[in-house]
């Protein structure tokens, strides 16, 4: 799994953590769940959010957009 992919699952957790999958989280603290610096999740949230799988919020914030649903629950299954 990428990088990418494995930010994107442990977005998804953390999201249904604070109640459901679209929940806002700070996107710092989803890298850091998984062990990547702050460059690194800048680099991730904009591939990310080129490719419609998650959309920013205020801030730090990020969420997960319908197609990025989709694919996690592609990889998940």
């Amino acid at each position: 799994m990428t990088k990418e992919e494995n930010y994107l699952i442990k977005l998804y957790q953390l999201s249904l953590t604070l109640g459901s999958p679209w929940e806002e989280v700070d996107r710092y603290a989803v890298g850091q769940a998984i062990g990547q610096n702050n460059r690194s999740v800048d680099n991730i949230v904009t591939i990310l959010a080129k490719t419609n799988f998650i959309k920013k919020g205020e801030g730090n914030a990020i969420y997960l957009t319908e197609q990025g649903k989709s694919l996690i629950d592609a990889l998940t299954t």
